[in-house]
């Protein structure tokens, strides 16, 4: 079911446990330039899509119009403590290991494409 209140989307909440489990984290949600409300795993697909959708004319500098998209996904996995780091009281990245942020997300759309062994 759907229901939007003078133009707000509302959505069930869903119990996303805390324990670092990569299916979990892809259900993690979060508003980007990508959309609104977005799961990890929706932002991944329309990456993709998008992706092979503009073809040569993809711009992996500002896939969605900005830059910085690559670290979207960075802030709501912090937020939910599947990625180390801290944000800012406005939700920034203050502090992040790049590396291991990196790392994780390419877990991520392994556990996407081929499941979880």
């Amino acid at each position: 079911m759907k229901v939007i209140i003078n133009d707000v989307e509302y959505v069930p909440l869903v119990d996303v446990p805390k324990d670092g489990g990569h299916l979990a984290a892809l259900e993690v949600r979060f508003d980007s330039d990508a959309g609104k409300n977005l799961s990890v795993r929706d932002y991944l697909h329309k990456l993709l899509w998008t992706l092979l959708n503009k073809g040569e004319d993809f711009s992996g500098k500002r896939p969605y119009g900005n830059s910085g998209w690559d670290r979207d996904l960075y802030v709501p996995l912090i937020a939910a403590g599947f990625i180390r780091g801290e944000l800012t009281e406005d939700g920034y990245i203050e502090d992040v290991d790049d590396e291991q942020a990196a790392k994780f997300v390419f877990e991520l759309i392994s556990v996407m494409c081929y499941g979880k062994k």
